[in-house]
């Protein structure tokens, strides 16, 4: 599959090598616009209200071939949505996110809360801070032993199942909003989890 890049507003430190995916679309989300050119990466397409990007950093944009799309500020999608849903035949998409971190808690909330709607949530890779979020219904992970993790359930999940962990469950039903599967760690290197029925995202 092809990758595609959104930069989201907040903060970015990450520090995952994204010189290596050879994006063929590249989207900077409002502010988050900023993260890309710090790395060097120009954007395909910039999309917001734009009340937020800087005036020179905006002059720039409009001065290069760069695809600008403005909504209005008072609008029932966040620029998150929005920015998935001008991409076209999403399920056949790589779709990795940098950016997010340390905002205002409402948008890290509705980040998550807005994947239940979305078919392809599952080919969505947040680089976050050093660690990786991925959005799953089943999933085994290579990791070094000794690596945490966490599972935070999006919605019910049912019959959950994770092997290659210290506390590891068998076909057991989690709830949205329980801890059971938080701070987990590996002890092989490889970590599994499967459910019959759910979503769920995955911190390592």
């Amino acid at each position: 599959m092809t990758n595609i890049l959104i930069s989201l507003g907040g903060n970015c430190s990450t520090n995952h090598d994204l010189n290596d995916k050879d994006f063929i679309e590249i989207i900077g989300v409002d502010k988050g616009t900023k993260h890309l050119f710090n790395r060097l990466i120009t954007p395909t397409i910039v999309l917001g209200d734009l009340d937020s990007i800087e005036a020179s950093l905006l002059e720039k944009i409009k001065s290069m071939d760069i695809n600008l799309i403005k909504y209005e500020t008072d609008k029932d999608k966040t620029d998150f949505e929005l920015s998935l849903e001008i991409i076209d035949n999403p399920n056949e998409k790589n779709i990795y996110l940098i950016g997010g971190e340390e905002g205002e808690i409402d948008h890290l909330f509705s980040i998550f809360s807005s994947l239940i709607n979305y078919e392809f949530a599952e080919n969505l890779t947040w680089f976050y801070k050093d660690n990786k979020i991925i959005f799953k219904r089943n999933v085994s992970i290579e990791m070094k032993v000794g690596s945490n993790f966490s599972i935070i359930p999006i919605t019910h999940l049912k019959s959950l199942s994770i092997t290659g962990a210290k506390w590891e469950l068998d076909k057991t039903d989690v709830e949205p909003g329980s801890t059971k599967t938080l701070r987990n760690v590996s002890i092989s290197d490889e970590v599994t989890i499967n459910c019959e029925d759910g979503l769920f995202s995955v911190i390592y």
